[in-house]
């Protein structure tokens, strides 16, 4: 059975497929964080060429029928063509700004795969008709076949020219099959600077897993995905003996998509198809807490809502097309004007920090580095780099933290990124008497 309807093109100048409302979003992602990429890692004025890698593995037919209008909608293969070099073009703008003579040079290659012949002859034909044709097989290559068969391909490709060259994977898989685990590990321990962004349907996984019944060859999907054999034997037992066995395999496999890819850092947005109920994943993976940051910033700036699934700590981006004012035709809430998250968010987010944050710094009674704190909890919070900051600087000038700078020096008001956070042997009242006060008197709200 199909995990999810696949996307069919036609004969190349026939109209394209419809697209799913549920991956404007997605693209919206890819093209936002590769501007963000761009911008982020080239402000160090010294660096004046910068060399990248961009790798669409499941590419299809290059663009679709957008069903609102039956306008043509542009796919990701030519969406980041674009958008890398409007990320070029924005980094030379911000060194204008800061009177930086030396402009900066994109050498960027992009690899686009495609395994059914049908959709690469698409994908192809429509890449000429916007001009892209000359830089075939120069710094753009079109390639036919599964991902999996043309990876190792790619990263000797990367290789050669310098296995620290960055680079970016992105694999909108149609369901959870076409991406091993193993795969995953192999560009990151070949790749030190790789970055991936997955699509998992894990709808589609535990739909496969209830429409299955008692057919022991549902196992086959996940040991061909990598999943150890304890896991899945987990997910049987957990179906057969407990009435909430959907939730709990869902659970389990976020914590398998972060083990077994290897990656130290991740970042999982949660997104809702319009047509049905069934979700998916946009897991961003990589081994550079920055990296992660960035994508995190990035959620919030979107202005998406995050979802809460599982056990404490297990925090999702969610985004709905059906709640999306730019799909709806009401405000557009991607704006600048409105607020990144509603307040609710804004407020859980600030507690859990204020709350959690001590009680994590408690635990090093020699004290923790700023910066060895903020890898410690990014994998399990929403809030970013700047929000922790804030908040440890609020329970600084409370002086319910301590922070050392070099020579032991005390800050007062302000923490620098290599200070040492301590939590004072005594404690105040703030802690028990004026944390709401303190983020009213921050952040403007009333009682």
């Amino acid at each position: 059975m199909k995990s999810q309807k696949e996307y069919d093109w036609p004969k190349p100048g026939d109209a394209p497929p419809e697209i799913d409302l549920h991956s404007l979003a997605k693209h919206r992602v890819y093209e936002e964080y590769l501007q963000h990429y761009i911008r982020v890692l080239s402000l160090n004025p010294n660096i004046t060429v910068f060399p990248l890698v961009l790798i669409d593995g499941f590419s299809g037919g290059g663009v679709y029928t957008d069903p609102r209008d039956n306008s043509l909608y542009p796919g990701s293969p030519s969406r980041l063509l674009e958008a890398a070099k409007a990320g070029a073009a924005l980094a030379n703008l911000d060194r204008e700004q800061r009177r930086i003579r030396a402009p900066l040079t994109l050498q960027a290659e992009f690899f686009f795969i495609e395994k059914k012949p049908s959709n690469h002859e698409y994908l192809n034909w429509y890449l000429s008709q916007q001009d892209f044709a000359p830089r075939f097989d120069k710094d753009i290559f079109l390639l036919k076949g599964e991902f999996t068969q043309r990876l190792d391909g790619i990263i000797q490709h990367i290789e050669k020219r310098g296995r620290k060259r960055r680079c970016l994977f992105f694999l909108d898989q149609y369901g959870y099959k076409d991406v091993p685990f193993g795969k995953i590990r192999a560009i990151f321990s070949r790749l030190p600077h790789a970055e991936i962004i997955l699509t998992f349907s894990t709808d589609a996984a535990i739909n496969y897993i209830s429409d299955s019944g008692d057919d022991p060859r549902w196992r086959k999907p996940f040991e061909r995905i990598g999943l150890p054999k304890e896991r899945i034997d987990k997910m049987q037992e957990e179906k057969q003996d407990n009435k909430d066995w959907r939730q709990l395999i869902q659970f389990g496999l976020h914590q398998d998509i972060c083990l077994q890819s290897s990656a130290k850092f991740y970042t999982p947005f949660f997104i809702k198809s319009d047509k049905s109920n069934r979700s998916y994943w946009l897991v961003h993976l990589s081994n550079h807490e920055k990296a992660r940051d960035v994508m995190t910033e990035l959620h919030w700036d979107l202005k998406n809502h995050f979802s809460h699934y599982g056990g404490p700590g297990l925090w999702m981006f969610g985004y709905d097309p059906r709640k999306d004012p730019e799909i709806a035709d009401q405000l557009d809430l991607f704006g600048k004007t409105e607020y990144s998250f509603d307040e609710t968010a804004k407020d859980r987010t600030q507690h859990a920090i204020l709350e959690q944050l001590p009680k994590l710094i408690r635990e090093f009674p020699d004290g923790i580095p700023y910066r060895e704190l903020y890898r410690r909890v990014a994998n399990t919070t929403p809030a970013t780099l700047e929000h922790i900051e804030k908040i440890a600087t609020l329970l600084l000038q409370a002086k319910e933290l301590e922070a050392r700078g070099p020579n032991n020096k005390r800050r007062r008001s302000r923490i620098e990124k290599n200070d040492i956070l301590h939590c004072p042997r005594q404690t105040t009242l703030f802690g028990n008497l004026g944390l709401s006060g303190i983020i009213r008197s921050q952040y403007g709200e009333k009682d």
